[in-house]
């Protein structure tokens, strides 16, 4: 798993050859690790923040309704932190996934020209998200949180980015199962595996 890891970190701009299924998953969890542990260090002081209004709300004795507004309204202030740091978390490690995942279609004989397909739907997500921040965190700010329709409302002015970035994750989960091609391809020889 190590050498995996080693061999794709020092070959980040290496679009050439190709690499074996082995290889690219143990680095692909890897990354996924790497981005789960930026995603706790980004949340967690966050919603302790978030939990400490909460708590000196209760002392002073505010409603229930009263307590879950001000939680929300201070969720929608953490809101566009998290988005602006979730968002870059999730660039860098698409840049960390790109040559690996080039050389890991080079190696079931597909073009790499998939890898900057799936950057480009990724990257389109992540763009239209950004754009509906601002309408996200008004509609977070202005309707009551026990209204199931203005919940319903936030979801569906992200629910078309989200299905892209999903569908970006499993192209990547199909074209990383694909078999190798036995022996030397027109991409090169059989990798190494680690």
């Amino acid at each position: 798993m190590l050498g995996s890891i080693r061999y794709n970190l020092a070959n980040l701009l290496n679009f050439k050859g190709r690499d074996a299924r082995q290889t690219f998953w143990f680095y692909v969890l890897f990354l996924v690790i790497l981005q789960y542990a930026a995603g706790m260090l980004i949340s967690l002081p966050m919603m302790g923040g978030m939990m400490k209004g909460a708590f000196s709300a209760a002392q002073q004795g505010a409603s229930e309704a009263e307590l879950q507004a001000r939680m929300m309204a201070q969720m929608a202030g953490y809101m566009r932190t998290s988005m602006t740091l979730t968002a870059v978390v999730s660039v860098i490690a698409a840049m960390f996934l790109l040559a690996a995942f080039v050389r890991r279609l080079h190696d079931s004989g597909k073009p790499g020209w998939i890898a900057f397909a799936v950057l480009a739907l990724s990257l389109v997500a992540r763009v239209m998200i950004w754009s509906k921040m601002n309408e996200v965190i008004a509609a977070m700010t202005s309707a009551p949180a026990e209204d199931m329709a203005s919940a319903l409302a936030i979801q569906s002015k992200v629910i078309g980015a989200s299905a892209m970035s999903w569908a970006a994750i499993l192209i990547v989960i199909i074209c990383g199962v694909l078999p190798s091609t036995n022996g030397p391809n027109r991409y090169g020889d059989a990798p190494v595996r680690f």
